[in-house]
């Protein structure tokens, strides 16, 4: 498996973070909409997640994978207090022990599935792919932040 865009999609979103201010980092286009340091936080929170349901798939018998309420972890956990740059080194540690993992597979080890109670059944395959989507979207919201900052001051 072509694990490239998997190992490489968090560095533009770093290049990013040394460009921005405490007020851009924190920035909140609505109550409800997260700004770029809860984003940060959950980015940190969905690492965490990958690093067991890649192993739940890998090393399980009959793999189960709990969804979590991406809102309900950012209020309850209190997002904007967690400290932003923790949340980075939990990124770049977990992104950096499951590259070590994934790098390590047979090709067909990534066939291997497991039921998401959410999503249905998943093989590691399309759960990497998955991850790695999920970060590109998020730059892309953190992208729209900026721009709907810069319109409203």
């Amino acid at each position: 498996m072509d694990l490239s865009e998997y190992k490489k999609n968090y560095k533009e979103i770093f290049e990013l973070l040394k460009t921005l201010s405490k007020d851009q980092i924190t920035y909140k286009p609505d109550k409800d909409k997260w700004s770029i340091h809860e984003i940060i936080t959950h980015l940190a929170d969905t690492e965490v997640q990958s690093h067991v349901r890649f192993r739940t798939i890998l090393a399980n018998k009959n793999p189960q994978m709990i969804y979590f309420d991406e809102m309900d972890w950012s209020v309850i956990l209190n997002y904007t207090q967690v400290d932003f740059e923790e949340s980075l080194q939990v990124i770049e540690l977990m992104r950096r022990v499951n590259m070590n993992l994934l790098s390590r597979l047979a090709p067909e080890r990534f066939n291997k599935k497991g039921f998401h109670s959410v999503r249905g059944e998943m093989s590691l395959g399309e759960l990497v792919n998955f991850y790695a989507q999920h970060v590109n979207d998020h730059l892309k919201q953190m992208k729209k932040n900026l721009s709907l900052m810069e319109r409203n001051t």
